[in-house]
């Protein structure tokens, strides 16, 4: 075991944790991918350490602080968990989809695996162009979703469509029909789109199914993540399958 010492970049083929819990995730979802696990000093006598200790033993498990200063980013991380990338997982065709179309903040894609795995959610596509869901800053917002989500990019919304084909229904701010007043949706597998931080989803997404979130004339919109986590959640528990 002899994991270089390296910041993150695309395509390196290695990805980082930071901090206990999604590292502890990583080690329970994913043994598989783990390469390094680098601890700091003052960690090596904490519950945390001792529970990846016992999951994984020593072999993988390097106590240095140089190597959590270099590779975290908050000054407090403890310990910092190396594993392999292997990206563009195959997503399933029979569990409905969150489409994230030219998601650019890392933070937010990693927030969205967060609220997808919350709601009972684990197949994501995203449509290039779009962040880098391997950056350590997607890796971190997930919170250890990350280990929990088959994640799937698509170089356009049509091609996501042909290789997954189902009723879609996206998120717009054009159009009267409201989240609210839909009871109940057909039965099967669906996907579930949402646009860009900035401009939301293109025209092309005006069709009947375009669905919006009310809200108050005191902000323009929710943002991003907040919508995501309103529609999953009514998608879940509320709008029945008939």
């Amino acid at each position: 075991m002899n994991t270089k010492i390296q910041k993150y970049t695309k395509g390196c083929g290695l990805s980082y944790t930071a901090g206990f819990f999604p590292t502890l995730c990583m080690i329970e979802k994913r043994p598989e991918i783990v390469k390094t696990i680098y601890v700091a000093k003052e960690a090596v006598n904490t519950a945390g350490f001792r529970k990846i200790e016992s999951l994984l033993g020593r072999d993988k498990l390097v106590i240095s602080d140089i190597a959590v200063e270099k590779l975290g980013s908050k000054g407090n991380d403890h310990v910092i968990g190396v594993f392999a990338t292997q990206g563009n997982d195959r997503l399933r065709a029979d569990t409905d989809h969150v489409v994230m179309v030219n998601p650019m903040d890392m933070g937010n894609i990693g927030n969205a695996m967060r609220t997808m795995l919350a709601f009972g959610y684990r197949d994501l596509a995203l449509i290039t162009p779009c962040g880098d869901y391997l950056n350590p800053k997607a890796i971190r917002a997930s919170m250890g979703a990350f280990f929990s989500i088959r994640c799937q990019e698509f170089s356009s919304f049509d091609d996501y469509i042909k290789a997954y084909p189902r009723p879609f229904y996206p998120f717009i701010l054009q159009t009267d029909r409201t989240l609210s007043s839909i009871q109940t949706l057909p039965a099967g597998n669906i996907a579930i789109v949402f646009g860009n931080e900035a401009t939301g989803l293109p025209p092309e997404f005006r069709i009947p199914a375009g669905i919006r979130i009310e809200q108050s004339d005191d902000v323009d919109s929710l943002n991003l993540t907040t919508s995501i986590a309103v529609a999953l959640h009514d998608f879940r528990y509320r709008i029945k399958r008939v």
